[in-house]
């Protein structure tokens, strides 16, 4: 096959790479997310070899990613096609100022927990603005608003990539080379996403002038449109009881196959190939077909996989529930992302994309505490088996009060 061949073949398949503004965003995003994950799997490391403390282990990761739930929609209400680009910028150039800082500290030797937790907090709250600074910087820089659910699926493709990569980049550099060398690596890597930002050219000018939106407008949007008001709640629900299942994989490997060293990486490894593979799916030419014909299984496979994992103590079956679990969980996010962005006035896409990563990643942190607390109290198993019950519940509950809601409306 010539190369033409093959670069036809690959722009049929991912459409949306046709667009050079993409590929200039996503060469910086590799870089930037595999950067990001080596410092923050880094950051636990040396808190826990400081520390030996694994509540301050979970103060860490929550200070890392709690802010979703606040910040983002609060940020994403903010955040137009006009500064987009902008912000980027700025939270790159925060970041770049934060690892620095924290090289800085530990060549002086004076890095302890209480600055990294400092310094977690700062990065958790400039993550949380940068998630939908982003998103908006993505979409806004595509020509052709066709590739909109191919852009959002390949963004989160490169995410999953870098979140499989990153944690072994990580556990190679801090053992061999120190911490220092990671923070190094993330420096270099915000520079190279900063080139990559800069060299965007967006369709802002060529687009009418934005209203003036807040949050409230966001809120009023998802209240209003169907699709917004069951999905966003629904995904609220899979973030928060099945988004956790991470928490459980180490306990699952030592206490129901007794080798927590070989099983943890096989389990993680098989939620992220299933993760994989539908960022994969939807990122092609098929994924908004099998997007709308199938986000309402997603929540499903997801309860479905969290019972066999609960029922079930052969590895044979674990393996393939793991694989269900990433492939559910990635597919129900980027579907519903991706068509919340396709559907969506331009005026409530940043509040949107705010409300999004509230729904899904700023309800991850409560559910590591939820779970964790829980497996202490019915064992591994049984937390599996509660987390299934409980989100099936959820999800029955938003569907039956959207039907509800839909139903007095139309009496009205």
């Amino acid at each position: 096959m010539t190369m033409a061949a093959q670069t036809g073949f690959v722009s049929r398949l991912f459409p949306a790479l046709a667009e050079a503004s993409l590929r200039r965003y996503l060469s910086g995003q590799v870089a930037s997310v595999l950067g990001s994950w080596t410092q923050n799997v880094t950051l636990n490391l040396l808190v826990y070899h400081l520390s030996g403390s694994a509540a301050i282990l979970a103060l860490l990761n929550f200070l890392l990613y709690g802010p979703q739930l606040i910040v983002a929609p609060i940020a994403g209400s903010r955040i137009s096609s006009a500064n987009a680009k902008r912000a980027t910028l700025c939270v790159l150039t925060a970041s770049l100022v934060l690892t620095a800082s924290l090289f800085t500290l530990s060549l002086l030797g004076v890095l302890g927990v209480k600055l990294i937790l400092a310094h977690a907090l700062a990065i958790g709250v400039s993550s949380a603005v940068e998630t939908p600074a982003r998103q908006v910087l993505l979409l806004t820089s595509l020509e052709d608003p066709t590739h909109t659910s191919n852009a959002v699926a390949m963004n989160t493709m490169v995410y999953n990539v870098g979140r499989m990569v990153g944690p072994t980049i990580a556990g190679f550099v801090y053992p061999t080379l120190g911490p220092r060398t990671s923070f190094v690596i993330y420096a270099v890597a915000l520079c190279f996403m900063a080139t990559c930002v800069r060299s965007i050219r967006t369709a802002s000018a060529a687009r009418p002038a934005r209203a003036d939106s807040s949050l409230r407008d966001a809120v009023g949007y998802v209240m209003s449109d169907a699709f917004s008001a069951r999905y966003l709640p629904i995904l609220a629900c899979i973030g928060l009881f099945a988004g956790s299942y991470q928490t459980l994989v180490p306990l699952l490997a030592d206490q129901g196959f007794h080798d927590a060293a070989r099983f943890t990486g096989v389990f993680f490894a098989c939620a992220g190939a299933g993760s994989l593979s539908a960022a994969i799916l939807l990122s092609s030419a098929i994924g908004t077909s099998a997007s709308r014909r199938f986000i309402a299984w997603a929540p499903w496979t997801a309860v479905g996989a969290l019972a066999l994992l609960a029922a079930t103590s052969e590895a044979a079956a674990t393996v393939p529930a793991f694989f269900a679990l990433g492939f559910s969980l990635t597919f129900a996010a980027t579907s519903t992302n991706a068509t919340i962005q396709r559907q969506c006035p331009e005026h409530v896409r940043g509040g949107l994309v705010g409300m999004y990563g509230m729904a899904y990643n700023g309800t991850m942190p409560f559910g590591y505490l939820l779970v964790g607390t829980a497996s202490e109290a019915l064992g591994v198993r049984h937390t599996f088996a509660a987390m299934a019950v409980v989100l099936a519940s959820g999800v029955i509950a938003v569907i039956a009060w959207q039907r509800f809601t839909n139903q007095r409306a139309g009496a009205q």
